[in-house]
This record gives C-alpha cells, structure tokens and sequence, in this order.
C-alpha cells in the first residue's frame, strides 16, 4: 500500500513517518494537471484558462494529494487503463482503494506539523509563495473540528439498536 515513490529519496520507511514525504512528486503532478504541461519548465502565463482557474482551484486538499500519488502509482504500473471499479487491468492493483485509504490517512492527519508542512510546500510549489500569503490558510471556513468530532462518533461502536440504520 506505501510504494517506495510516496517516501523521500524513494526510500521506504518501514515506520511510515515519512509518507507522503516525497512531495516534490505529487507538486508536479498537480502542477502539470492544474496548470499545464509546460508549467513544469516555465512559469505559467496569461493566455489560455488553465484547470486551476476553470476549477478555482487555488490550494492542495487531501484528495487532490491522494490522486497525485495514486496518479504516479498508475504511472509507474504496467497498467494502461484500469476497469470501473478502479482496478488495474493488468497489475490488479485497486487504485480506488489507494485512494480513499491515502485520502483518510490525510485527513486524518491534515493538521498534523509534517502534513501541514508537506501542504505548505506543494502549495508553494504549485501556486507560488506570493500568491498563498493572500489565501486563507484554511482556504474558507474552517470545519475542521466539526468534521473531526463527526468522524470520531461515526468510529465508535454503539450498543443501541435506535442508533444503527
């Protein structure tokens, strides 16, 4: 499930805490999707509507984290398509499980220091250091307690029948 590519030096760490770590990776995946290919070489200009502007799209979430790295799994697989239901053709591998497991495992941690810092660091690359200091950091409203609370009563068991659906 943590390939070596999701590590820095694409050395996997078997304590795991320097998943994700490889940012530079997911930056110019997104970087690449969201303003072009040849932003990877030059500084996006004026001209035609890039994704981030068609998307306003102006700072990492976790899932567009998750997709980059699932996106440079698919990459480096033999697959060349993967079937509906998110699995590759010929590796087998379920990217659609990568996913939404990458994807909790993010939010779950989103306001930890090293995610924060992993944020900040492809957000940097991607839009540039001028541009976020103009953004909320939370990019809007914060709900990241409500959300966290809801999550922990949605991972408690209940005994009550009147709770279960």
């Amino acid at each position: 499930i943590f390939p070596p590519l999701l590590f820095p030096g694409l050395q996997e760490d078997t304590t795991l805490k320097t998943v994700f770590s490889n940012w530079i990776l997911f930056a110019k995946i997104l970087r690449a999707s969201l303003h072009g290919i040849t932003s990877l070489h030059q500084e996006p200009c004026g001209g035609s509507k890039t994704n981030a502007w068609k998307w306003n799209f102006q700072q990492v979430t976790p899932g567009s984290i998750a997709w980059a790295a699932v996106i440079a799994i698919f990459l480096l697989s033999p697959d060349s398509e993967f079937l509906g239901f998110g699995v590759g053709k010929s590796s087998t591998i379920s990217y659609k499980d990568l996913f939404f497991q990458y994807k909790k495992m993010l939010i779950t941690k989103w306001d930890t220091r090293r995610i924060k810092n992993i944020m900040a660091s492809i957000n940097n690359h991607i839009f540039g250091a001028a541009k976020l200091s103009t953004l909320n950091p939370a990019g809007g409203e914060d709900f990241s307690d409500e959300i966290n609370r809801a999550m922990l009563a949605l991972d408690m068991s209940s005994d009550s029948e009147a709770d279960e659906v």
